[in-house]
């Protein structure tokens, strides 16, 4: 390299053409550099600006697909369940006549959980195909892991439970206008209650048409701390803002539904076979009061009653929770408590000390004049104030001892400021002062120089 930072085989051209050579390369590869810039330029301009506009449009159609089928996979599931519901109770009073639209009725839910399959497999493509917008992906199988596939197969697997559409048998009896069906055997029984495992479809539904996955506001804040927007965060949510109608609603879907399951799995029993039973023997569990008056006989009855009696434990604990969250006093209704606290405690206190002084003189005088049982009743009124006055004083000690709070922190913390700020006046009026006295003492000095040369110049 020379000393311009041009390479060596330069120095090799003529002088004449040396110069003007030189400038055109330079030119020449400037243009050329400047060139690619500007094409640069504009392909990052261009081309990524439409890319993400594109992205967002995909992103959002995709998000709205993932909406509308969450919200047909939910009315698919109740609907299954409800149809099950309805064909159960109707098994308790149909007879023979019925029998082809009560097989009518399971193949609806049978056709109902199929259509419900192919929407759940649609609603996971979806899924993925967000995943793979979001992170710039080409291959779905980059999307999915195992623990992606396995979570997908356990979904579909809890969905896919159902009656299995099978004609039910009569019994037979000599009047065939009163042949009733069979109830539902053990499978069935147990199949129809595991079809309200769909029930976990509603917080998905919930987070996906709340306010918070489409507030943008919402989401930014979120990601700038963090934060995923999941189940979890959205009944936090809800238990935050509305935990009394969200506690309501829990409570008296699980009495119905562990109503109804139990007065179905005790169909043979003489007592909680019937509804009203079931739902009197429910709230007894749940509320752990347990009257024994009416006892689940099957296994499946003594199952549904213990899972309702931890389910009721914890909603009694959530319950408390809220009522003790209700209870507690605001920032300002503590501000004001406290205050007027205080200035009861330091009445109190004054009385108290007032008592302590006029028994003091009484007894004082009463001493002067001899009289003993003048002076020993004044002892005990004596001894009486002070006591008084002493718990007056740990009262008011222990109210000033409660600094936990954020109302006491912040009014120590103005008080701290108040006094730095006064503790920062005084000490720059304590620096003036001492300037001032060092100006006096600086003339002070000077009158007493001058005359003490003042003699020496009379000379």
């Amino acid at each position: 390299m020379g000393r311009s930072g041009w390479p060596l085989f330069t120095t090799c051209l003529p002088a004449s053409r040396g110069k003007s050579a030189r400038n055109d390369m330079q030119t020449k590869e400037l243009t050329e550099i400047s060139i690619l810039n500007a094409k640069a330029k504009v392909d990052i301009l261009r081309q990524p600006a439409s890319e993400n506009l594109r992205k967002l449009k995909k992103r959002k159609a995709l998000v709205e697909q993932k909406k509308r089928l969450s919200a047909w996979i939910l009315f698919l599931a109740l609907l299954g369940i409800l149809l099950m519901v309805i064909h159960t109770e109707l098994l308790r009073f149909a007879n023979c006549k019925w029998l082809q639209y009560l097989y009518l009725m399971r193949c609806t839910i049978s056709i109902s959980t199929i259509i419900l399959l192919i929407l759940i497999i649609a609603f996971h493509i979806k899924e993925i195909q967000l995943f793979m917008t979001d992170n710039s992906l080409v291959h779905w199988r980059i999307a999915v892991n195992f623990r992606k596939s396995a979570w997908i197969f356990l979904e579909i697997l809890v969905c896919a439970i159902h009656p299995i559409p099978i004609e039910q048998p009569c019994e037979a009896k000599k009047v065939p206008d009163l042949e009733k069906l069979v109830f539902l055997s053990q499978v069935d029984i147990f199949l129809s209650i595991l079809m309200f495992l769909r029930v976990y479809l509603v917080p998905r539904t919930v987070l996906l048409h709340s306010k918070v996955l489409v507030d943008a506001s919402y989401r930014s804040i979120g990601a700038l701390n963090k934060i995923k927007f999941q189940y979890q965060f959205i009944i936090k949510i809800l238990m935050n803002t509305c935990p009394g109608r969200v506690l309501l609603t829990l409570t008296i879907s699980l009495w119905i539904v562990s109503s109804w399951v139990l007065s179905v799995c005790e169909r043979d029993a003489e007592y909680t076979a019937d509804l009203s039973s079931s739902m009197w023997l429910i709230p007894i569990t749940f509320l752990t009061i347990g009257y024994g008056d009416l006892v689940p006989q099957t296994v499946c009855g003594k199952m549904v009653c213990l899972f309702t009696g931890v389910m009721g434990v914890g909603c009694t604990a959530l319950i408390v929770a809220v009522a003790a969250q209700k209870l507690e006093f605001t920032k300002a209704e503590k501000h004001v408590h406290n205050f007027m606290m205080d200035i009861r405690y330091m009445k109190q206190i004054k009385c108290a000390a007032t008592n302590v002084l006029g028994e003091a003189w009484l007894l004082h005088k009463h001493t002067k004049q001899g009289d003993m049982s003048k002076i020993r009743l004044h002892q005990r009124e004596l001894l009486g104030a002070i006591h008084i006055f002493r718990r007056k004083r740990i009262k008011h000690k222990n109210l000033k001892d409660q600094v936990n709070a954020m109302v006491d922190i912040s009014k120590m913390q103005m008080i701290m400021t108040d006094l730095d700020c006064n503790f920062t006046s005084s000490h720059q009026d304590l620096e003036k002062r001492i300037d001032q006295l060092d100006k006096k003492l600086d003339d002070i000095r000077h009158l007493i120089l001058t005359t003490r040369e003042s003699p020496k110049l009379a000379h």
